[in-house]
């Protein structure tokens, strides 16, 4: 009985915004990059943190309170850190997923929430690794790290 006047309480935290929304429908993101894929990790990670979270449940489209929607606008990739015996060479590349998102109360159509969020994974670039399997990790790295910074806009009051 004491918790509540010590500012605790059980359950999730989310903003007044958000407060009539219970259950959430993810739409397919949009892919406006040139990295195939990206946006189905996108939405496999939003997926995951969602479940993780616990403030806002899954549902389908027919039963969800707001539905989250957007796109990875772009996929760019940057030299860490060069190679020491030839500087023209990237010894470490990373990688900045950049997505927009927006959460529309599907009632009202009114948007509840909207933004854009960048998040970066990294790889290094060895002759004798395979970098592509290097370069999907850190993809998928990013775009879990976008979806949890997606994911903490949402619930942050």
């Amino acid at each position: 009985m004491l918790l509540p006047g010590c500012g605790y309480h059980l359950g999730g935290v989310k903003s007044r915004a958000l407060e009539g929304v219970h259950t959430v429908c993810i739409n397919m993101f949009a892919n406006e990059s040139l990295y195939p894929y990206v946006a189905i990790q996108l939405n496999a990670a939003l997926g995951e943190q969602l479940q993780r979270d616990g403030v806002f449940r899954l549902a389908s489209p027919s039963n969800c309170d707001a539905v989250l929607s957007g796109a990875v606008v772009s996929v760019s990739a940057g030299s860490l850190r060069t190679n020491s015996s030839n500087t023209y060479l990237s010894a470490e590349i990373g990688l900045t997923v950049n997505v927009s998102y927006t959460l529309t109360d599907t009632r009202s159509g009114k948007v509840l929430s909207h933004g854009e969020v960048s998040a970066e994974g990294s790889y290094f670039n060895s002759g004798s690794d395979n970098v592509q399997t290097a370069r999907d990790s850190a993809l998928s790295y990013a775009t879990r790290l976008a979806a949890e910074q997606i994911v903490q806009n949402m619930t942050l009051p």
